[in-house]
């Protein structure tokens, strides 16, 4: 659920738990001090109002030049804009010396925002070319100097989507061997790092995407140098790919979860957030392979290069998705939310291959979409996790839905149709009742 439902629910709840004689006073004040329930979550909204308050401004600030672009001297321009930079960095360093960190925070995004509209401003004066690939990563290397030296939160932000909007806006595919292959893992690594170090919901998501754009933008260079371009071969390598990038996230962020609590707050909290991530990502696999599966799309009867099998960024994420299976085995702490996810994680696998290498089966394209929906959703059961429980249910919700659509008007398909749905669902409600019995109490508390 929502962290501040829980959080209000802890609060109706913690007062009739201490007069029961449940929980001391004390235990009461520590669960509140814990999860940040004194008063943390109260200060969210005015200052994610304020961030966008000083985007507004710095684009009023743009504007009005803009407006009087002809009537400010040249001079008079590059001086406001140096002027900016040192005041919205005075006035953050000025509110950090005061601890007002979430306000110094903003501060340095206007510088950084100042930063980036300056760019443009100086190109434009001064009749430069268009390049947006060097435009773009200029703003990554000026954001990534602003977060790391003034601890900024909102300055990594503005660095991740710039470092998405460089890998994309490139003229060339990304290879590993080439000078903008490593630039893209420094970059990965360096807002990462920030995230470790100064962690945020927003940051974690937004390293998540970039994490998950580098990934795809090496998969796409690995299919250009493989020379394989026809439109099965590039399904293949999304679907594939998702379930993989999936199945590593799910397992490393149960082993976080496992064998970091009480410790590396940075890096559990990191890994929980592709953990919630995950499910989306293999629900997407599901319902996707399905629908290619159900229509007779003329590409997918091409045949399909298996090299695809061999593209070494799917490989790594593979290898890497194992190796932490393994090290949850040594160390004692696999249990069915490890196999639950793995089989997710391989039936998601599994599906691009039946839909691209095997078109028309569509009775067993189902079955895999209709397994792996509902693995989602067992995973959530076994694991605690509302957020696999509720794209898992939307999964099986979508399939059985497109299932139905699909055998409308045929009495064998609406009869495999309701087995299969009438099958997956006891299944379900047999695993599900049997984990909350044996492993009852834990929950997902945020989402």
């Amino acid at each position: 659920m929502l962290r501040s439902l829980y959080r209000r629910q802890l609060e109706a709840d913690l007062p009739r738990w201490v007069e029961a004689g449940w929980i001391a006073p004390e235990g009461a004040t520590q669960i509140r001090r814990d999860l940040g329930a004194d008063g943390e979550g109260r200060f969210r909204l005015p200052l994610l109002l304020a961030g966008i308050g000083a985007i507004c401004i710095a684009l009023a600030l743009v504007a009005f030049v803009a407006a009087n672009w002809e009537a400010i001297p040249r001079p008079v321009k590059l001086a406001g804009i140096a002027a900016l930079l040192v005041a919205a960095h005075g006035a953050a360093a000025l509110f950090a010396a005061r601890g007002w960190r979430a306000v110094a925070d903003i501060a340095t995004l206007f510088a950084v925002l100042v930063f980036v509209a300056g760019l443009s401003l100086v190109g434009q004066m001064y009749h430069l070319p268009v390049d947006w690939q060097a435009g773009s990563l200029i703003v990554v290397v000026g954001a990534l100097a602003a977060a790391w030296l003034c601890a900024s939160r909102g300055a990594a932000l503005v660095a991740t989507i710039a470092a998405m909007i460089w890998l994309f806006w490139r003229d060339d595919t990304l290879h590993l061997a080439t000078p903008d292959g490593l630039l893209a893992l420094i970059l990965l690594a360096a807002t990462a790092g920030h995230v470790l170090r100064h962690s945020s919901l927003a940051g974690r998501l937004a390293v998540l995407a970039q994490a998950l754009a580098t990934y795809a933008a090496f998969v796409i260079g690995e299919m250009d140098r493989m020379d394989m371009s026809c439109d099965a071969e590039v399904v293949s390598a999304v679907l594939l790919g998702l379930a993989a990038l999936a199945g590593a996230f799910a397992v490393w962020g149960l082993l976080a979860d496992r064998l970091l609590r009480g410790g590396a707050d940075g890096v559990a909290a990191l890994a929980d957030t592709g953990l919630r991530t995950a499910p989306l990502l293999l629900a997407l696999g599901c319902v996707i392979g399905l629908f290619l599966g159900l229509d007779s799309y003329d590409f997918l009867g091409n045949r399909v290069d298996a090299r695809v099998l061999l593209l070494w960024p799917v490989t790594i994420v593979t290898l890497l998705a194992a190796a932490g299976a393994a090290l949850a085995i040594t160390r004692g702490v696999w249990d069915g939310a490890f196999t639950a996810v793995l089989v997710a994680s391989a039936l998601s696998f599994a599906l691009p291959l039946m839909v691209v290498w095997f078109p028309g089966q569509v009775v067993w394209i189902a079955v895999i979409a209709l397994a792996g929906a509902v693995a989602i959703s067992v995973a959530g059961s076994a694991a605690h996790r509302t957020s696999w429980s509720v794209f898992g249910n939307l999964a099986i919700a979508a399939v059985l839905l497109m299932l139905l659509e699909h055998t409308v008007g045929s009495l064998i398909g609406q009869s495999v149709f309701f087995l299969l749905a009438g099958l997956a669902l006891i299944v379900v409600a047999l695993v599900s009742g049997y984990i909350l019995r044996k492993r009852p109490g834990k929950t997902e508390a945020a989402s």
